[in-house]
C-alpha cells in the first residue's frame, strides 16, 4: 500500500512537472514562430552561440552547420517536438495516478477496489499508444527537419526503446482485459 501511494503521488509531481514545461516549451515555440529568439536562452540553458545539439526523449537534432551558422529552423523543430513529448509524458503521467485512484475505487467511474476495470485497461493501453507515439512524432519530426532545411545539411536521430516499452504495456492491457473476464466469470458464479 506504501509503494501505492507513492507511485500516486510521484506520478501527479510529475504530471504537473510535465505540464508546466508543456506551458513553457509552447511560450518558446510562439516566441521563435514570431521571431524572437532571446527567450530560449532566457528560459532555457541553452545558448545558441554555442551551438550544440538539442536532445530530449531521445530526439536530438543539431543547430548549428559545418561552418558554424546557427540555423533558427532546427530549434523551432526540436522544440515544437519537444512541446509534443511534454504533453504525451504528461498525459503517461495522468493515467498512472487515474489508475492508481481507480484501483482504489477513489474516483468517480471507478467500479470498486480492483485493477481489473475497463477504464484502467483502456488507460493502460492509452499508456503504451502514448509511449509508442513518442518515437513516432521524432520520426515525423526529423523528416520535416530534413524537408524543410533543404538546403542546409542536418542530422537528427530517435531513439526507439520507448516502441519496446509501449508494446509491452499494450500486451499487458490485454492480461488485465482477461483478467476483468476471469474475475467477472468468477462474481457470476457467487
Amino acid at each position: 500500500m506504501k509503494l501505492n501511494k507513492a507511485v500516486t503521488i510521484i506520478s501527479k509531481i510529475a504530471e504537473v512537472c510535465y505540464w508546466i514545461g508543456f506551458g513553457m516549451v509552447g511560450a518558446i515555440v510562439i516566441s521563435l514562430i514570431a521571431g524572437h529568439h532571446g527567450l530560449v536562452s532566457k528560459l532555457t540553458d541553452v545558448d545558441p552561440s554555442m551551438g550544440k545539439d538539442l536532445t530530449a526523449f531521445g530526439f536530438s537534432i543539431e543547430t548549428v552547420t559545418k561552418d558554424g551558422q546557427t540555423v533558427w529552423g532546427t530549434y523551432l523543430i526540436f522544440f515544437i517536438t519537444l512541446f509534443l513529448m511534454l504533453g504525451i509524458m504528461a498525459m503517461v503521467c495522468r493515467n498512472i495516478y487515474l489508475i492508481f485512484k481507480t484501483t482504489a475505487g477513489e474516483t468517480k467511474f471507478s467500479k470498486g477496489q480492483t485493477p481489473f476495470q475497463p477504464d484502467n485497461i483502456r488507460m493502460v493501453r492509452e499508456i503504451g499508444i502514448f509511449l509508442i507515439a513518442i518515437p513516432v512524432i521524432g520520426l515525423i519530426m526529423s523528416v520535416i527537419a530534413r524537408l524543410a532545411m533543404s538546403g542546409i545539411e542536418i542530422e537528427s536521430s530517435m531513439d526507439m526503446h520507448f516502441i519496446a516499452v509501449g508494446l509491452v504495456i499494450i500486451c499487458l492491457s490485454r492480461y488485465f482485459n482477461y483478467g476483468m473476464e476471469l474475475q467477472n466469470d468468477v462474481d457470476g458464479l457467487v
